[in-house]
Parts: C-alpha cells; structure tokens; sequence
C-alpha cells in the first residue's frame, strides 16, 4: 500500500508540475535560474557608471546609427541587445553545455564584462551568465534609442536600465536587494520622475489616463491580465516595442517585447 500511495502521490507531483508550466505567461519561456538558485557568483548590482566604463575598456563599442526623428540615450551600463534573428543560448559559463534558457531576439541584458575571447557576461536574475559574442546576433553598446519626442524622459529610461538584471524578489522594491514588477515600477517611478506609486500591479494599473497602443510613449505603463480586474503584472514601456520589467520565471529585471503577451487590458500615461 504504501509503494502504491506513494506511486500515486509521485504521479500527482508530476502533473501538478506540468500544469503549473502550461500556466506560465509567454515572458516564462525557457525561463530562467529564478529565486531558488544557489547565488555560487555572488554578482553585486552596482547603481554606477562603473560597468558602463569597465565594459568600454574590454572593447565594447557604443557607436550607433540613429534614425532621423530618434535620439540615443547615453546609458550608464552597456547593454546587449539580440538584433538577430535567432535566440542565443544563456549560459552558466563560456562554451559550457549547461544552459539557463534562451536570449531571444529584441531581448536586452546588462553587460558587466566582455572578455577577449568574444563572450559577454551579464548580469541575469541577480548572477552572471554569459552569452557567445561570436554569435553574430548581438550588439553591444552604451546607448538606447527613443523617439525625439520622447527624450524628456531619458533619465526614466537609464535609471530603469541601471537596474537591468537585478534579481527578482517577490515583494522586493530595491533593485539592489531583489524587486517583484510593482516593486520595480515603485523604484524608478520615485528615483527618476519624483511619482510615488502604490505597491501593487493592480493598483498601478488604473492610475493615470489611458492610452491607445499606437500612441504609447516612453515611460507607459503596461498592464497584463485576463481583465483590468485580475492584473497580474506591469511593466514600463522603453520604447523601440520594448519593456523593462521585473520578470517572476527567471530572469529577474529584463527588457521584452511589449506584446509578447496579448493579455492587456491597459496602457497608462503616469507621467503627465
């Protein structure tokens, strides 16, 4: 009876995971280390332009093109965005089999070094992995391009990217320390445009004026869930079709395409 019990109860465990996967959102796939891996490299988040002038010296470029009607914001960290087409391994160390999921094109990561045989550590979930420069589909550079008439909020915009990979902590608001989403949109709302938000997706969710897809601007808030009733998550437009968002499955503060998830119910104007 017991080997029974405990075949059944093993069964039970094993569908309860696969259900589980099947909830996660379209941000989860291949999802990444997440809260419970063990923290071996002990990566620290640092707020300056330490890593910006760290990953200069290792080579890294920050010269762009910038469209007519565009303007480059000058980050205080490197970035690395996938402009490929093709996904890129993440992984625990260069050349190793060992994977925490995918870089999927448009995605963006924090540089902290890029070393000399062509991989670039970054900084993901609050640890380091690294990505294989030789790839071809990443650029790495110190900027972020937004609309002219958006530029009056690029201080919104580095400031959220000094956070990029910071770990994720449910009901963390310090990207130091670990943020959950709403925590993240509290912290840059407050450090960078002086708005004091209220602690929770939901909440956030319906303040300020709503506003139409294609008139979204750069520091919107975008809203996720079946309904404005059952918001789940929130994220900051950055432009370029991409937010900044503290990421629950995995990869802790990251940059994704806007719409990659379809359930929103709301994009709202905060800033005035």
């Amino acid at each position: 009876m017991k080997g029974l019990m405990g075949k059944l109860g093993a069964a039970f465990l094993t569908g309860a995971w696969i259900f589980s996967q099947a909830m996660v959102p379209a941000f989860a796939v291949e999802a990444g280390p997440g809260a419970g891996l063990a923290e071996a490299s002990g990566l620290t988040i640092h707020h300056t332009s330490q890593d910006a002038a760290g990953a200069q010296a290792g080579g890294i470029s920050s010269g762009e093109d910038v469209p007519e009607n565009m303007a480059a914001v000058e980050l205080t960290v490197s970035i690395a965005e996938i402009t490929g087409n093709v996904g890129v391994p993440i992984q625990t160390a260069p050349g190793s089999a060992d994977r925490y999921g995918y870089a999927h094109p448009r995605t963006v990561y924090r540089v902290t070094n890029q070393m000399e045989n062509g991989w670039i550590e970054i900084a993901y979930d609050g640890h380091t992995a690294y990505l294989d420069g030789n790839s071809g589909e990443i650029t790495v550079k110190d900027t972020w391009t937004v609309p002219e008439s958006d530029i009056e909020f690029a201080e919104l915009v580095k400031t959220a990217m000094e956070a990029l990979g910071s770990r994720y902590i449910a009901g963390g608001t310090d990207p130091a320390t670990g943020v959950d989403c709403s925590g993240f949109v509290k912290y840059v709302m407050a450090a960078a445009a002086d708005i004091e938000m209220p602690r929770t997706s939901a909440e956030q969710a319906v303040m300020g004026t709503a506003r139409a897809a294609e008139d979204m601007r750069v520091g919107d808030l975008v809203a996720y869930g079946s309904s404005l009733d059952s918001v789940s998550h929130v994220g900051i437009y950055i432009g370029g079709g991409r937010i900044i968002h503290g990421d629950g499955t995995g990869r802790g503060v990251t940059v994704s395409v806007w719409n990659d998830r379809t359930d929103i119910p709301r994009i709202a104007n905060v800033l005035g």
